[in-house]
């Protein structure tokens, strides 16, 4: 009798255990789930954007007053005239009294040298591509 007792309690314990142990697997494999099919849906985004943004570059392509050429010469017009200035008043002494802006000579030559080194390279790249 206490053997039955004992085996009808290990048995509803042991399934329920097992049934719990089933639920909790059950959630983290639903979780697991919702996490990957979150990245496939921040994947499919990036490349949609990425796919927008290369229309864009296409588009823009060839044309003067691109948004693109407009950007850049807003960050380099502003900087050449910097740069310009220091150099007359360095080599001329016209007393002008440029202010120092410590951001424009921090960042200046690595904007100047990437811009170069990307206009350079497209234009290698362009030269060197099978037609």
């Amino acid at each position: 009798m206490i053997a039955a007792i004992l085996t009808w309690l290990s048995g509803s314990v042991l399934e329920s255990l097992l049934a719990h142990a089933r639920q909790r697997l059950d959630s983290r494999t639903e979780q697991d789930r919702i996490a990957a099919e979150l990245a496939a849906e921040e994947i499919r985004a990036e490349i949609a954007a990425r796919s927008e943004a290369r229309k864009v570059l296409l588009a823009e392509n060839g044309q003067f007053f691109s948004a693109g050429r407009l950007g850049r010469l807003a960050f380099v017009l502003p900087l050449g005239l910097w740069w310009a200035a220091v150099c007359l008043d360095s080599v001329f002494h016209f007393g002008w009294k440029i202010a120092e802006v410590p951001v424009l000579r921090d960042w200046g030559g690595a904007i100047i040298t990437s811009l170069f080194l990307v206009d350079g390279v497209k234009s290698i790249s362009r030269s060197v591509r099978p037609k």
